[in-house]
């Protein structure tokens, strides 16, 4: 049962991320070590007095892969719906966009961390066996 477990976390893991596709954990470390990134892109929402700051799913950033069109969705939601509060509402949407635009947040560190860590229990459930 735990193996079952194991699997589902290390799949669940890797659905969460756009861009990576069917790539082995080998593939990835590879891959990011050329200078990949994992990141994440900001949107803002507001309403009246409320303005609430969410991120993106991770997506996989290639070396030399522009990301304009993935952060494009996130930009333009914030445009529609990040404005309309006071007073966070312009200066979070400004910054969004502007962070969006420069590349989003970098959790390449932080991603390869979970995804090492869920392969090493895979590792080790399958010796116990």
């Amino acid at each position: 049962m735990l193996l079952k477990a194991e699997r589902q976390t290390m799949s669940s893991t890797f659905a969460a991320i756009r861009g990576i596709g069917r790539m082995t954990v080998g593939e990835m470390r590879a891959e990011v070590r050329q200078g990949a990134r994992f990141v994440v892109f900001e949107y803002v929402l507001s309403f009246l007095m409320i303005t609430r700051r969410k991120t993106s799913v991770v997506f996989f950033i290639r070396p030399g892969e522009s990301i304009f069109w993935k952060c494009l969705p996130y930009n333009l939601l914030t445009l529609i719906a990040g404005w309309w509060a006071i007073p966070w509402g312009p200066a979070f949407t400004i910054g969004a966009v502007k962070d969006n635009l420069q590349g989003g947040y970098n959790v390449t560190t932080q991603v390869t961390e979970q995804i090492l860590d869920a392969a090493d229990r895979q590792i080790k459930v399958k010796r116990r066996r």
